[in-house]
């Protein structure tokens, strides 16, 4: 007979997890809180405006805006200036770029030329000579000008001279 009791000699095998499971819960509940507290309290991403005088001018939204002014040429290489609304027939070259002028001088086009996007959408079947007093017209007047086609104009991923009518190879001769 033995003054210990024996389950005492015995060595223990098994670790009791029930404190630090609830330790752990514990803990993920404090965080979770906590973040939940922080987002609404400190990480709202909230600017304040300010207040400027009213006799400090401020720049318009035209001038961080670019402008896009469309014009078409047709097959017979008549001019269009193309709008949301409608299309506005030009008659020379030089009208479409006394037209830009004056919408610069009215204010409806950017102080600064280079943010207006002249485009001149094309026909397939223009001649060469509007084009280019188009594309000249509109660099005189101060403006650069962007060429563009429509991709379905061209299905062919190959594109070829003898597509537009320029000048005609003689017929029957030897190139």
């Amino acid at each position: 007979m033995s003054f210990i009791p024996e389950d005492e000699l015995k060595p223990k095998l098994a670790i009791n997890f029930a404190p630090m499971i609830d330790f752990l819960f514990l803990m993920v509940v404090f965080f979770a809180c906590l973040a939940v507290s922080r987002i609404t309290t400190k990480d709202l991403d909230i600017d304040l405006v300010k207040i400027r005088d009213e006799n400090v001018e401020r720049p318009s939204n035209s001038d961080y805006d670019y402008k896009v002014v469309n014009i078409s040429i047709n097959e017979q290489g008549e001019y269009n200036w193309v709008t949301e609304i409608r299309d506005y027939p030009m008659t020379l070259a030089q009208d479409i770029a006394q037209e830009l002028l004056n919408q610069y001088k009215k204010g409806l086009l950017p102080e600064n030329k280079l943010k207006t996007q002249v485009l001149l959408k094309i026909d397939k079947s223009a001649k060469w000579e509007p084009i280019l007093q188009a594309i000249f017209a509109v660099r005189d007047a101060g403006f650069e000008v962007h060429p563009v086609y429509l991709p379905d104009q061209f299905p062919d991923s190959s594109l070829h001279l003898m597509d537009f009518n320029h000048i005609q190879p003689p017929q029957g001769g030897t190139p």
